[in-house]
């Protein structure tokens, strides 16, 4: 047999065999693969060799062979000598000695390694086709262009498109308008830096047009050479946990009744344009706003009606404002804005008019139409402040002085503005050392019967003690007693003072006479004011019908259904009621005549100017007239001079009080001078 070593050193496995299954020759690799040594080939039918699970049609080829043809290449299965099957590809011709065929041989290369790969491949592929087919993920696979060359059901159902529909489209497509610009640049990153693998949060437009987040991570497949060969995009729908994302960050930073920024979001946004400011070194304004007389609305109709509101005012304001420029609520009716970048100092003046104007207009709350307004303060940096606490403060303030001066107006910080802001916070707090040190005391005006010139009744008036500044009037502490609500536990003081005052002149001997006691608008509005009076009339022992208490038109006027049985409940205790300063209020006839009243006291600034006032003049007369109609008793407060007195005396005014007849006096004072003992 010619070229022996070559075939004895093949790698590949030859074999001669018989028609019979003898074997005439194997070479080296033959033996070693199948295990089989010289002499045991002999012994060795070669068709015991095929492995049972091979289909040989051995006979077929032979007789191809022997017709002349040609066999194409196949495979056999073998079985070694220990049982293992090896499969191998090969080829067989004819084997003739002296021309003649007697048998076949075969080249054959051992490709069992080959073949069991392909099979695990097949196994994977299978099994990556069934996760691929069954994932609740969506898998696709797309072009370096952004074609989708497939997409499993997943994929097709997030989108509501079918596959052949995807095989029309691009990424591009189905990609949210927002989110293009982004995907096409972590395209070219990825294909430029060669990277295999992209996570990122997108969102995708369904074919109905709907919008869903999906968590996308995207694998990147190159050639040798680098080049893109397709991409793999897997994506989750998140958009369940981006809503809740965006519901949790909307509780965090958004009011949740008007939407707009909260008080974290301001205090957020005001440190970013202040440190934008300080590198600009350019200016922005504060503006402090809430509503006027909002809670009269709150109170009268109701917190819903109130919110409305509110909402109403939140949409307003923001249309006055730009894309650019902040407005967040604080809490309650309170508001502020950041006007950034605005074009000269002009334009605060007429941002502010715009939005007084919004808030003028009448709000439609359903129940009824209620006309509001707003105070505006407004502050600048740096000017006002180079610290945002110093900032929000000044504009605070100034919004107040705003509202002092009537409301619905604007006010720009000052610097006299902070100096009363400090006058006013030590006055608290010395009005609270004041109430937990008694430095109060009460002095009482006598109130004279015209006809008879003698005392009808005194009037309780506070006064403060001082130990530094000696004695302070009332009207520079009672506003802010009231605004502090210190005026409730003030309030109680005095008249738990009064009262013990009233039985200790009993005690004395002294004939009976009214004492009028003021009651402010907070305490008077106190739930539970009724049965804190009939606590002190029992503790004390005072006489209720001696007592009288003063409430103003204004409190009246606030609720009037809540004011009526409050005064009837007193009524019942026996306490008299009066009006005190009739005529600064707004009350009227027709609501005059069903409150359960005793007085009017009418107010001392229509008495000051009567001899030069024919207003004032006509409107005493009426009041007087009216008072008599009503059969109410009228006092005149603030009569200074005989041409005072005359006046009142002639039109039958019932009493008068103020300096003609006497100043305010110490209850010592009152006994000597003006009492009676029985």
């Amino acid at each position: 047999m010619q070229y022996a070593d070559l075939l004895e050193n093949s790698n590949d496995l030859i074999q001669v065999v018989g028609f019979d299954g003898r074997i005439i020759y194997v070479n080296r690799m033959w033996q070693e693969t199948l295990g089989y040594g010289n002499d045991d080939l002999a012994q060795v039918n070669f068709f015991d060799l095929l492995h049972a699970d091979f289909h040989c049609d051995c006979q077929d080829r032979i007789q191809r062979l022997m017709s002349g043809e040609t066999v194409p290449r196949f495979e056999v299965e073998y079985k070694t000598r220990y049982g293992h099957k090896i499969i191998a590809e090969g080829s067989i011709s004819l084997y003739k000695e002296n021309g003649e065929p007697c048998g076949i041989q075969g080249f054959f290369r051992d490709i069992t390694a080959r073949k069991e790969t392909e099979k695990a491949l097949q196994t994977s592929e299978e099994r990556f086709r069934t996760i691929y087919e069954s994932s609740v993920a969506g898998i696709a696979m797309l072009a370096p262009d952004g074609h989708f060359l497939q997409a499993n059901s997943a994929f097709c159902n997030f989108l509501g498109y079918s596959e052949e529909e995807l095989l029309q489209l691009k990424i591009t497509d189905v990609t949210h308008p927002e989110d293009i610009k982004d995907t096409l640049s972590r395209r070219n990153i990825a294909c430029a830096n060669r990277l295999h693998s992209i996570v990122c949060e997108k969102r995708y437009i369904r074919k109905d047009g709907s919008v869903f987040w999906a968590q996308l991570s995207s694998t990147w497949f190159f050639d040798d050479n680098g080049n893109p060969l397709y991409t793999v995009p897997v994506i989750q729908d998140i958009t369940r946990r981006k809503e809740a994302e965006q519901r949790i960050r909307e509780l965090a930073y958004y009011d949740s009744l008007t939407g707009l920024a909260n008080r974290t979001l301001f205090n957020d946004r005001l440190d970013q344009v202040m440190a934008r400011s300080r590198r600009r070194q350019s200016r922005f304004a504060l503006m402090f706003l809430d509503l006027d007389r909002f809670k009269g609305v709150n109170d009268t109709l109701g917190h819903a009606v109130g919110d409305a509101m509110l909402r109403q005012a939140a949409e307003r304001l923001t249309s006055c404002l730009r894309e650019n420029d902040t407005v967040a609520r604080l809490g309650g009716d309170e508001f502020v804005i950041i006007l950034s970048d605005y074009k000269g100092d002009a334009n605060l003046p007429r941002v502010a008019d715009k939005i007084l104007k919004s808030l003028s207009s009448p709000f439609d709350l359903g129940v009824r139409e209620v006309y509001s307004s707003t105070s505006i303060g407004i502050a600048i940096y740096p000017e006002d402040g180079d610290e945002a606490t110093d900032l929000l403060r000044h504009a605070d303030m100034a919004m107040y002085a705003a509202k002092e001066s009537g409301g619905d107006t604007f006010r720009f910080y000052s610097s006299e503005m902070n100096a009363r802001a400090v006058s006013r916070m030590d006055m608290e707090a010395n009005l609270r050392r004041a109430l937990e040190q008694e430095e109060f005391f009460i002095e009482y005006q006598p109130q004279i019967d015209l006809i008879t010139n003698k005392v009808a009744g005194v009037e309780a008036l506070l006064r403060w003690q001082h130990p530094q500044l000696g004695v302070i009037p009332p009207t520079q502490f009672i506003g802010l007693a009231e605004e502090t609500n210190l005026i409730l536990p003030l309030g109680e003081w005095v008249m738990q003072r009064v009262f013990e005052q009233c039985v200790m002149w009993k005690r004395e001997g002294y004939l009976p006479f009214r004492v009028g006691i003021n009651v402010s608008g907070r305490q008077f509005a106190q739930p539970d004011f009724v049965d804190m009076v009939c606590r002190l009339l029992d503790e004390t022992g005072a006489a209720p019908e001696l007592l009288e208490f003063e409430i103003t038109e204004s409190v009246v006027m606030k609720d009037v259904d809540a004011a009526v049985l409050t005064l009837e409940a007193l009524k019942k205790l026996g306490i008299n009621m009066a009006i005190d300063d009739f005529g600064t209020g707004y009350s009227s006839l027709s609501c005059l005549k069903h409150l359960p009243l005793n007085r009017l006291k009418i107010d001392k600034s229509f008495i000051s100017d009567l001899q030069d006032n024919a207003d004032d003049r006509a409107i005493v007369e009426a009041t007087i007239a009216m008072a008599k109609r009503l059969d109410l008793g009228v006092t005149a407060e603030g009569v200074e001079t005989e041409g005072q007195y005359g006046f009142v005396q002639k039109r039958e005014c019932d009493e008068v009080q103020g300096f003609y007849f006497s100043r305010p006096l110490s209850p010592s004072e009152v006994a000597d001078t003006w009492l009676i003992k029985r």
